[in-house]
């Protein structure tokens, strides 16, 4: 079956809505999944179809993020740079009328121009020590001696100590997550019949983005200290999200982050790394468990159709919505994800109930 075969005016609108979608998602943190999932089942296309298609672009639109979220450097990725900076100060000799020299960082005007002579200047050296995560926080004068000094690396602990922050968040949210997530994807199966277990879910991840975004613009302006023990349980809440309903991801993990101390901007291009891995294990679990439950039954592009459809959309929208997240200013990037976050928890409650009422399953559909 060729491409061009299946295409259908409808699909036009499925790429519109994936490259809206997506740059919402990569900007704002609102969940690519959580959204776009269910307006593809009103548009008509059985869940099927869209879920193997979705996982496919959120993996390859994840992949195309991480890349310009690193060119642009939303995202400072590697290990910490030390250096010892030697700081000249200069301080100004002044003559007094009777000869005494003394010292003073005061401007002629504050002594008494009339009463003093500007006899020399004098310098004095002063070494610190200077931690960075990116060369852009350097800021030196002409004067000063800079020295790089090089970091011990011999054991795996030092090699974790010093790496940035961003890798360490990354590291932890994909390790965690991916763990959580094959957990919970187990009791999926498990309960996959249980409704009340089902509908629990739902609610549960609804009322907790929600949650999470009125949480954002409560605290929007206090400024929070950054704990690592939070990401670590972050990681694991985002990845039993993942795992137990296939979406809740990102939502959980950009608003967390910002409520464990991190700014808008390396919360969602952290997030972004995080989530390609956990979508890559999501994906292959996916294949495995199809293929185990169909006693060696391959996937078939029968099961991928949507999926060029989608990646277009995707694809385009994921370096444009770095972009964003490095234009806006951190203040209004809070403001922004805190409200979308927000709308995000309302829709997933109200089509929780229309689904819990049987009303979602008589929307008219589009093919």
């Amino acid at each position: 079956m060729s491409f061009l075969s299946i295409f259908t005016p409808i699909l036009i609108v499925v790429v519109v809505l994936a490259f809206v979608f997506e740059l919402m998602d990569a900007s704002l943190g609102i969940g690519f999944g959580t959204a776009f999932t269910p307006l593809l089942l009103i548009v008509g296309y059985d869940l099927s179809l869209v879920v193997p298609s979705v996982l496919v672009s959120e993996l390859a639109a994840g992949l195309v993020a991480m890349i310009f979220h690193a060119l642009l450097k939303n995202v400072r990725l590697g290990q910490k740079r030390v250096f010892r900076l030697r700081r000249r100060r200069r301080k100004k000799v002044y003559t007094l009328p009777e000869s005494e020299m003394v010292k003073t960082n005061a401007t002629k005007e504050s002594v008494g121009e009339s009463e003093i002579d500007l006899e020399e200047l004098e310098e004095d050296e002063e070494e610190e020590e200077i931690i960075v995560e990116d060369d852009e926080e350097l800021k030196v004068d002409e004067e000063d001696e800079i020295e790089e000094i090089k970091l011990e690396n011999g054991s795996i602990r030092n090699r974790i100590r010093n790496l940035t922050t961003d890798s360490k968040v990354i590291i932890i949210l994909s390790v965690i997550g991916i763990f959580a997530a094959v957990i919970a994807a187990i009791m999926n199966v498990i309960f996959e019949t249980n409704d009340v277990f089902n509908l629990s879910i739902k609610i549960y991840i609804g009322v907790m983005v929600f949650g999470m975004g009125i949480l954002i613009l409560a605290l929007r302006n206090i400024r929070i200290k950054f704990s690592m023990k939070r990401i670590i349980a972050l990681g694991a809440l985002a990845g039993f999200n993942k795992g137990i309903s296939g979406g809740g991801y990102r939502p959980v993990t950009v608003a967390g982050q910002i409520l464990a101390g991190r700014g808008g901007r390396s919360a969602l291009a952290s997030t972004t790394f995080s989530k390609t891995a956990v979508s890559l294990v999501s994906a292959l679990s996916y294949v495995i468990s199809h293929v185990a439950i169909s006693y060696g039954e391959t996937i078939t592009w029968e099961y991928l159709k949507l999926a060029p459809f989608i990646l277009i959309g995707t694809v385009l929208a994921a370096p444009l919505g770095a972009l964003v997240t490095k234009k806006v200013e951190s203040k209004w990037l809070k403001l922004l994800i805190g409200w979308g976050t927000v709308a995000l928890g309302l829709f997933s409650i109200v089509r929780i109930t229309l689904d819990h009422y049987n009303i979602w399953d008589i929307i008219p559909k589009a093919v």
